[in-house]
């Protein structure tokens, strides 16, 4: 009996462990994707054209369609102070006043997610992401945003623990409308009683026989709740062992699942709490952990001692390979893609997927410029193949843009913005080439 009660609380604490590292692997990866969006929005903003208000802003607005059409946004749009707005898809002038984002947006003067809207077309959900302008009195004066499908954001297969069995991952709004997943709860009871208003938190529930651990994030800049459902005895040991677990009677027939199923062996934590820094799909580091690495490297390191690379490696012409050639050949592309990058810099490097067909490379401690070019130059010729399925053939190659870190540059959006305006450079330049931010030399490396 000892046994038997030792055990059932070594199980309550690692389902307890579990709940949460599953809900925290959820929420890293949904708000992973929304601070892409949120960051990726920004640094379009931050064109000077973009802002130049002696262009017209419905020309403006058309020349944001590139954008829309590399990273599949429904639309792009440019709105003025008052709320008219021309978007990349026809350059027209609407009034948007009325939208809620837009009176949020320009009340908060900050960032605003807005809420699930669904398409009258396609029946889709979607989201709009707003991002203001501010002039030099720090006034409200207009926003740009995007339109993107809530799939394209939020995809919950309960892929983030060790098991796919016995737990559920739902995204919930702050009036407890599912927004993606299938929470079986009691929402009201769960918004009155339990969140409370409280960033996050993990309690213990018995519902319908069964024995439940739900934990809970909030991502305060959506006003969403990410919610992790975990029965405990479905989780370990299946339906049967779910009457075992509450009601204590059988206990050889117990003992002998117990024994059965291994409980006492060690739930490795640790490969958990590694999956949770990784990009499932290329085998890098995600956004976020190198967002924290990067943050520690420039609390650690004095940078008139050190100098440091940020890149940015763009897939060319990666569209074509998913309308043409089909999403599992895309995957298999961006897998691919991160092997040639880890090949290439395997020392002093971190590597990470941030999105889509785009990856950072942040090299530490640079000795010698020449030998950065050198790798750029032998990635560029990796990456410049074609791949092909049913007799259709679609060349690719990558665009590289490249920073150096400096005393002006210590922050991650820092680096991002000045690596990205030197890809942008890179693609105008005629891709399949690398262009180096602030370069005395010769800024622009290419394939003989």
């Amino acid at each position: 009996m000892i046994t038997l009660f030792l055990s059932t609380k070594q199980i309550f604490t690692r389902a307890e462990e579990i709940t949460i590292l599953i809900n925290k692997g959820a929420f890293i990866d949904v708000s992973g994707k929304v601070n892409d969006k949120v960051l990726l929005l920004e640094s379009i903003a931050n064109l000077k054209y973009i802002k130049d208000k002696s262009i017209p802003i419905q020309e403006r607005a058309l020349s944001l369609r590139p954008f829309q059409e590399k990273y599949d946004f429904l639309m792009i749009a440019l709105m003025d102070k008052d709320g008219f707005t021309s978007s990349s898809l026809q350059g027209g002038l609407a009034d948007l006043s009325d939208r809620e984002y837009f009176k949020k947006v320009k009340t908060l003067k900050t960032n605003v997610i807005s809420d699930v809207i669904i398409s009258r077309t396609t029946g889709e959900k979607n989201i709009v992401i707003v991002h203001p302008f501010l002039d030099s009195e720090q006034n409200f004066d207009g926003a740009i945003f995007i339109s993107i499908r809530l799939s394209d954001l939020i995809s919950l297969k309960n892929s983030y623990g060790p098991s796919n069995k016995g737990y559920t991952t739902t995204i919930l709004d702050d009036d407890m409308n599912v927004i993606a997943g299938d929470f079986k709860g009691d929402y009201l009871q769960l918004k009155n009683n339990l969140i409370n208003n409280n960033p996050s938190g993990v309690f213990f529930k018995k519902r319908n026989g069964d024995l439940h651990f739900i934990a809970f994030n909030k991502k305060e800049l959506s006003n969403w709740y990410i919610i992790t459902d975990l029965n405990i005895s479905q989780y370990f040991f299946g339906t049967l062992a779910s009457t075992l677990i509450v009601i204590f009677v059988f206990v050889i027939l117990f003992l002998m699942i117990f024994k059965s199923f291994d409980v006492n062996k060690k739930i490795e934590i640790q490969p958990l709490l590694d999956s949770l820094n990784q990009d499932y799909l290329s085998g890098t580091y995600n956004r976020k952990y190198l967002e924290e690495y990067i943050k520690n490297y420039f609390k650690k390191e004095k940078l008139e001692n050190h100098k440091s690379a940020f890149i940015i490696l763009d897939i060319d012409n990666f569209k074509s390979i998913n309308d043409e050639l089909g999403h599992t050949t895309g995957d298999y592309v961006i897998k691919e893609s991160a092997d040639k990058i880890k090949d290439i810099f395997y020392e002093n490097s971190v590597i990470s997927r941030i999105g889509g067909d785009e990856f950072i490379i942040f090299i530490e401690n640079i000795e010698n410029d020449k030998i950065i070019i050198n790798k750029i130059k032998s990635l560029l010729t990796l990456m410049n193949t074609s791949y092909g399925r049913d007799e259709k053939n679609v060349k690719i190659s990558a665009s590289i843009g490249i920073t150096f870190t400096t005393n002006n540059n210590s922050t991650f959006i820092d680096l991002y913005n000045e690596a990205d305006t030197a890809l942008y450079k890179a693609k105008e330049a005629g891709k399949n080439c690398a262009y180096i931010s602030n370069s005395i030399n010769e800024p622009i490396i290419k394939l003989n």
